[in-house]
């Protein structure tokens, strides 16, 4: 049996050694073709990648379309909206001019009314300290928070008297003297005098 088998792998190994010789011309001779290539690995992989490579970029076109044509339908929606609604956009911004114009009369309206109460509070306090010898000349506005006072009086010592009331006033911040001269009034002796006045810069907003 052993012999049997060995004589069979001979002839096996005879046959593959064999060499097969073409004698026929040229001319005669029949070409084989050659595919083999088809199973080579350096053309199976490049030619996978790029299967893969073409079916990617089809896809992301495809979804790249599809966004793009929701992304207009969209914008052609939200158009056709404004277009319905830019009645009311005009009215809407109409009404906000209204608005504007009536908020600024509001704020002209209580800026009268503060400076109007500022005025009636300063005047009070100037007067309901003014001494029995002393009268004022003139009230003038300097700047928005700054009063220059002029008066006379026939006794020097209330000049002094009436700075001390006065910063004592709610809505008096801080006075001082500007100039103090002797004047003759009437055959007697006098002072004509100027001082300054701070006054407080939340005078008349109070609530």
């Amino acid at each position: 049996m052993a012999a049997k088998k060995a004589k069979t792998v001979a002839k096996v190994e005879k046959r593959d050694l064999c060499i097969a010789i073409n004698l026929l011309p040229p001319e005669y001779r029949k070409k084989q073709k050659d595919f083999s290539w088809f199973t080579d690995r350096r053309v199976i992989w490049p030619v996978v990648a790029l299967i893969v490579v073409i079916v990617s970029v089809a896809m992301l076109q495809a979804f790249t379309d599809e966004s793009t044509m929701a992304l207009n339908n969209e914008l052609d929606r939200v158009k056709a909206e404004v277009e319905r609604e830019r009645p009311l956009l005009a009215k809407i911004s109409d009404l906000e001019q209204k608005q504007g114009v009536i908020n600024t009369k509001i704020r002209a309206l209580k800026s009268i009314q503060v400076s109007k109460k500022r005025w009636v509070i300063l005047f009070e306090n100037i007067s309901s300290v003014l001494p029995p010898n002393m009268w004022l000349t003139s009230v003038s506005q300097i700047n928005e928070n700054d009063l220059e006072m002029k008066g006379s009086t026939f006794d020097f010592s209330e000049v002094a008297e009436y700075m001390v009331k006065l910063e004592k006033q709610v809505s008096i911040d801080h006075v001082s003297l500007v100039t103090i001269a002797t004047v003759k009034i009437d055959n007697e002796e006098a002072y004509n005098f100027t001082i300054k006045v701070v006054l407080k810069k939340d005078l008349g907003m109070e609530g």
